[in-house]
Order: C-alpha cells, then structure tokens, then sequence
C-alpha cells in the first residue's frame, strides 16, 4: 500500500511515542526505588540478594545471640525473609540498596544495631556497631536507567513534533485509522521489550552480579500486566490494520474506470 506523508508521520510517531512510554515503564517498575513491602519482597525473592543479606546479618550478629551463624542463616533465609513482615522490616534497607546499585546514589548501605533488632527479633544485638553491605554500584543498571531517561524525553518531543506535522498535513480517514493501528502495534511491541525482555532477560546477561538482579526482580512484579496490556494492543492494531486494509481496497473496486463515449458518427443507432 502506498503511503501518503501524514501516513509517514503517523507512523513515525507511533514508533517515538511508543518507545517513550516503554522507557517511561521500565523507570516506573524498576528504576523508581520505593521503601515498600512489595518492592523489598520482590528483591528478597531473588535467591542471591536473600542469601548475601541472611549471611551477612548471620554473621555479624551471631556473637551477641550466641547462636552459631548457619542457624541463624537458616531462620533469615527461611523464615524472615520469606514473609511479609520481614519484607516490611527489611523495606528501607532494600531501597537504600536499590538506589545504590542503579546509581542514584553514593552512599553506602549501613544496617544499624536497630534494624537489625527488627529484622533479628532480639533485643541483644542492639549495641552492636553499624555494619556496611560490601556492594557498589552496577554499571549496567546505572547505563540502562539513564539511556530510558533520555528515550523518554527524546522519544516524546519527536512523537509530538511529528504528529503536529501530520495532523497539519490533512490526513484522511484511512491515514488516521492505519496511523491509530500501527500505534497500538508498536506499544505492544515496546511494553514487551522494556517491561519484560529488557529488565527481566538482557540486563543480567550484561551483568550477572547479585545486585544486578534487582531490576529484574522488580520487574518481575508486573509481567502479567506487560502480557496483558500488550495483548490489547497487539489485538486492537491488527483489527483496525485490517479495517484500513479493507478501507482502501473498496474505494479501489468503486472507481469507475475510464471510458470514452461511443459516437457512431451521423448515426448514433446500431443499425
């Protein structure tokens, strides 16, 4: 099908619009730290992260409890982690975690002899010093948060720029519909490769460390809604598609085609 220039625009700003609002998503459900239960849960969730921390917290708090480390391991990683009241206490040490590892901030992850009461259950071990979590930044996370800062903000501006031009070229109807439907087409695409393939896939096959795992983790959260939503789409776009398909076939089939009158000379009749 041959496209008109307001088709042209329409379709690249679908693409940059589309784009936008995937990076958009990505920041919300994994690079937007938020000292919740569900978002510490999700982190916990992770095998290596819950093992570091129960390990760490073990081992440093085993001499005040007088308890060998590995039971306390054991009740960390099985119990206090795994539940929901462990994730609520564990929420402001999972954000401070989370903001370090994609890079927004520098300061380290200190646990203090109070959380650790909370986290413990055991008043024993609140004088105990401050302990630091030995994790740093990833460079992959912090790469990745700030390329979809800027596809956001790039991918918008365009999107606007080229829609304005479109609507100000006098589109018609088929060019709306086709543009409408390669719009949904392409947020089903872009919620699939920034809420699941992305963060969930490519991010840890860069970068393998426990604390790359985070994004994923968060990630992971809304995947049903990632399918779901790019479903609607994907269903939506290739109706209409098909409805403008259709569209341009029938106004082909309903030209009339070009003749030239008959004129038989002095005597129009036949005979």
């Amino acid at each position: 099908m041959e496209r008109s220039l307001p088709s042209m625009l329409f379709l690249i700003a679908s693409v940059t619009f589309s784009i936008a609002f995937g990076g958009w998503w990505m920041q919300r459900v994994a690079f937007t730290p938020t000292a919740t239960r569900e978002s510490a849960a999700a982190m916990l969730r992770d095998a290596d992260i819950r093992s570091e921390l129960s390990t760490l917290i073990a081992t440093w708090t085993a001499p005040a409890l007088e308890q060998p480390a590995t039971d306390i391991t054991v009740l960390l990683d099985s119990v206090v982690f795994s539940s929901r009241p462990g994730a609520s206490v564990m929420a402001p040490i999972m954000v401070r975690a989370q903001r370090l590892a994609i890079g927004d901030t520098d300061e380290p992850v200190e646990i203090s002899g109070q959380e650790l009461v909370s986290i413990v259950r055991d008043e024993r071990v609140a004088d105990i010093d401050p302990f630091i979590v030995p994790m740093e930044t990833i460079g992959t996370l912090k790469t990745a948060n700030s390329v979809t800062s800027w596809l956001i903000r790039v991918g918008a501006g365009l999107g606007l720029l080229t829609f304005a031009i479109g609507v100000f070229a006098r589109p018609e109807r088929r060019d709306v519909v086709r543009g409408l439907a390669e719009f949904l087409l392409a947020m089903a695409v872009s919620i699939l490769l920034f809420g699941y393939a992305i963060p969930v896939h490519f991010l840890t096959a860069l970068d393998n460390r426990t604390w790359a795992h985070v994004a994923p983790q968060l990630a992971s959260r809304t995947v049903p809604v990632v399918l779901g939503f790019a479903a609607i789409c994907a269903v939506g776009g290739a109706l209409l598609l098909i409805n403008a398909s259709n569209g341009t076939k029938r106004r082909q089939w309903s030209t009339p085609l070009s003749v030239a009158r008959y004129r038989g000379g002095d005597n129009p009749g036949w005979g």
